[in-house]
């Protein structure tokens, strides 16, 4: 199934949006029209034409307003950032980045996860009593999202990305530094308030090495976060910290940022720094 978004208030972007599902999550694609290539383009009162592979966009200044009418798509290299985020963290996220000028790029968000299962590395027991335990499927989920979700967004593109990032909150911010250690696919990975807590990571994280040749790391943490009576998750700044520590001094380009509040205070403004950091050029 595939949309076409094409809403622009103020300063917003116009999106391309596809969406698919694979195994039961949803998959959404979404792509700037406002491009790189665009903003070289981006003189008032000017008609512009630009050819590229053989395929021909024309942009054309209105009232001040640059206005795009492209005749056939138009194949441009660019990254490709991936999210793992639940619906609603997803609107917010995608409407905080049509206002960002350096949103150039193609967003694949993906939600309806198995959370406890998708995005944890090994079996660990319930935080809570009466919860379900977790379950470590995330190897199973890394092979489909390397084997058929990235595919069939690539394909949707028209063209190989020209690097991979992952991101992501909370579980999937524990998953998305997993999947470096066990993928070479990933270029920049964001941990947004992740969950490092996770019992055994922090030492997995020291003794295995990275697969992926990360060029830029970020890691945030609330500074609330640790205050809490739970025995496990009051270890996360002091874990955190840990690895931040370990990936400086093991020669990664890392960012640590802490943000004010609990893990659920502006989730979305948070994740929208970690993607700022690692894929603003």
């Amino acid at each position: 199934m595939e949309k076409i978004g094409m809403e622009k208030i103020g300063m917003e972007k116009e999106l391309k949006i596809s969406s698919f599902f694979v195994e039961g999550k949803k998959v959404t694609l979404y792509q700037p029209l406002e491009s790189v290539v665009e903003k070289k383009l981006n003189q008032a009162n000017t008609n512009i034409s630009l050819n590229t592979n053989g395929q021909t966009m024309e942009a054309k200044a209105l009232g001040g307003k640059l206005s795009e009418v492209i005749s056939s798509e138009v194949k441009l290299s660019s990254p490709l950032l991936i999210l793992h985020c639940f619906s609603e963290e997803e609107d917010a996220v995608v409407k905080l980045l049509q206002g960002q000028e350096y949103f150039s790029f193609p967003l694949l968000c993906i939600n309806n996860l198995n959370w406890q299962k998708d995005m944890c590395p090994w079996d660990s027991p319930a935080l809570i009593k009466n919860e379900k335990d977790f379950i470590g499927g995330a190897d199973e989920y890394l092979f489909l999202l390397e084997k058929e979700i990235i595919p069939r967004a690539v394909e949707i593109l028209g063209e190989e990305p020209t690097y991979y990032a992952l991101a992501g909150y909370s579980l999937a911010g524990l998953f998305a530094l997993y999947a470096g250690y066990r993928s070479p696919l990933f270029s920049r990975i964001a941990s947004v308030s992740g969950s490092l807590w996770y019992p055994d990571f922090v030492s997995f994280a020291k003794e295995e090495e990275m697969l992926s040749k990360v060029e830029r790391l970020y890691l945030s943490l609330g500074t609330e976060e640790a205050k809490t009576k739970h025995a496990v998750l009051s270890t996360i700044e002091s874990k955190t910290r840990e690895l931040v520590e370990h990936y400086q001094s093991s020669g990664y380009c890392v960012n640590f940022e802490q943000n004010p509040g609990n893990h659920f205070c502006e989730v979305e403004q948070r994740i929208e720094k970690g993607i700022r950091w690692i894929m603003e050029e």
